[in-house]
C-alpha cells in the first residue's frame, strides 16, 4: 500500500458488510455517521426556525429529520402542526401518513395518505406508500389499485411493477401478476429473483411449459442456487417429469445439505406416486433440519398412518398440531420471493399454493 499521498493510484477501498458489526456488537461506523449528520442537521434547523417560526419548508424539513432518525412521535407532533395552520399542504399529509405508517398506525396512515393523494394526485411515492400500508393490512384489491396509479404516473417505476405483481399474487390473479412482471423484466432481463417470480406465478396459473422455461433460465443465470433447483424440480412434478424432478431435488440437497425445502418437495414427491418409505425419509430428514417445516410434519403423519405406523403417525401429529397451535405457518424457506417451493400436490393429494411477500417500501 502506498503512502498517504498516494491514494489516487492503487489503493482499493473496502466496505465491511454492517451484519459483521452486529454480530460483533458493534454500532456500523457508517449508520452512525447518519445519524449524527441527522442530529447536527435536526439542531440547525431549529436555531434556524427560530429566527424564521413561519417557514413552511423548514418545518416540514424538521418532520422528515425526525422520521430518518427514527423519532415518529416526534415527526407526527411537528407534522400536525403544520397541517393546523394548512390543511391542503399535501406534503405534510404525505409524510404524516408515512410516520404514522413507519409506527405501525395502519389505520391513521391509510387516512393520512389518502388525503395526500387527493391532495397530490400525481405524486407517485403517495400511491406507493398508500398501497404500501393497503398491502400490510391484507386490503390487495385497494393496494393494487394505488401501485395501478403508480406506473400510470410514472411507467419506468420498477418497485411499482414489482407491488403491483405483489399485489395480484395475494389476490391469485395470477395472469394479471404475469403481464406486470414480463413488464418489469424488459427492464432487467438477467434479474433472477424476477425470472424466479415469473415463473411462479406461471406455476401458479397453471401454465407449466412457461413456468418450467423461466425456471430453465434461473439456473442458467446462477446454477449454484439450491431453491431454484427445488423450483425446477416442482415444474418438473407438475408435467409429471419424475425422473427430471428427483434429479433436480437431489441437485438441490448437493448444493446446500443443510437445506430443508428439496427434502419436503422430494418427500411429497414420493409420496404422490407411492413411495412411502422413501418418502418417510425425506420427511424425517427435513423435519431433523428444520422443526418448523409443518408441511413435512402433516405429511410424514400421512405417510405413518397409511403404513400402519399409527404411534409414529401420532408423534408427528403433535408436533404438526403444536406449531398450528403457536400460530406458525409453513417453514418460511418455502415463502421466498419468487420461489415455485412446492412439488403440486401434498402427499393427501390436495393441491398446494404459493404467495410472495409484497415488496412494498415506504419513502418519506
Amino acid at each position: 500500500m502506498g503512502a498517504e499521498g498516494d491514494k489516487g493510484a492503487g489503493w482499493t477501498t473496502m466496505k465491511i458488510d454492517p451484519e459483521i458489526f452486529q454480530e460483533l456488537g458493534v454500532r456500523d461506523p457508517e449508520e452512525l455517521k447518519r445519524e449524527m449528520d441527522i442530529a447536527k442537521r435536526v439542531r440547525q434547523v431549529r436555531k434556524e426556525l427560530k429566527s424564521n417560526p413561519d417557514s413552511v419548508d423548514l418545518q416540514l424539513e424538521l418532520g422528515r429529520l425526525y422520521i430518518d432518525g427514527g423519532e415518529l412521535e416526534d415527526a407526527t407532533k411537528q407534522l400536525k402542526q403544520v397541517i393546523s395552520r394548512d390543511n391542503k399542504n399535501g406534503i405534510a399529509y404525505k409524510l404524516l401518513g408515512t410516520a404514522y405508517a413507519m409506527s405501525n398506525h395502519e389505520d391513521e396512515a391509510i387516512r393520512e395518505l389518502t388525503r395526500a393523494s387527493e391532495v397530490l394526485p400525481d405524486d407517485s411515492e403517495v400511491h406507493l406508500n398508500l398501497g404500501g400500508v393497503f398491502m400490510l393490512q391484507d386490503m390487495y384489491e385497494s393496494a393494487a389499485r394505488s401501485f395501478k396509479k403508480v406506473v400510470e404516473i410514472d411507467p419506468m417505476d420498477r418497485l411499482g411493477y414489482a407491488n403491483l405483481a405483489a399485489a395480484y399474487d395475494m389476490e391469485k390473479k395470477y395472469d394479471e401478476e404475469v403481464q406486470v412482471l414480463k413488464k418489469i423484466l424488459m427492464f432487467s432481463p438477467e434479474d433472477i429473483e424476477l425470472r424466479s417470480a415469473l415463473s411462479t406465478a406461471y406455476f401458479n396459473s397453471e401454465n407449466y411449459d412457461e413456468a418450467l422455461n423461466h425456471a430453465l433460465c434461473v439456473i442458467e443465470l446462477d446454477e449454484k442456487d439450491p431453491q431454484a433447483y427445488c423450483n425446477l424440480g416442482s415444474c418438473y412434478s407438475a408435467q409429471n417429469m419424475t425422473d427430471e424432478a428427483v434429479e433436480a431435488f437431489k441437485k438441490a440437497t448437493e448444493i446446500d445439505p443443510d437445506y430443508s425445502l428439496p427434502h419436503t418437495n422430494l418427500g411429497s414427491l414420493y409420496a404422490t406416486i407411492g413411495r412411502i418409505e422413501k418418502a418417510i425419509k425425506e420427511f424425517k430428514l427435513a423435519t431433523s433440519m428444520n422443526k418448523s417445516d409443518s408441511l413435512a410434519w402433516m405429511n410424514l403423519y400421512s405417510c405413518y398412518k397409511e403404513v400402519g405406523r399409527m404411534e409414529d403417525a401420532q408423534e408427528a401429529f403433535r408436533n404438526y398440531e403444536s406449531l398450528m397451535n403457536e400460530g406458525s405457518q409453513t417453514d418460511n424457506e418455502t415463502n421466498i420471493p419468487g420461489g415455485v417451493s412446492q412439488t403440486g400436490q401434498l402427499a393427501s393429494g390436495e393441491s398446494m399454493d404459493t404467495a410472495s411477500p409484497g415488496m412494498e417500501e415506504l419513502k418519506s
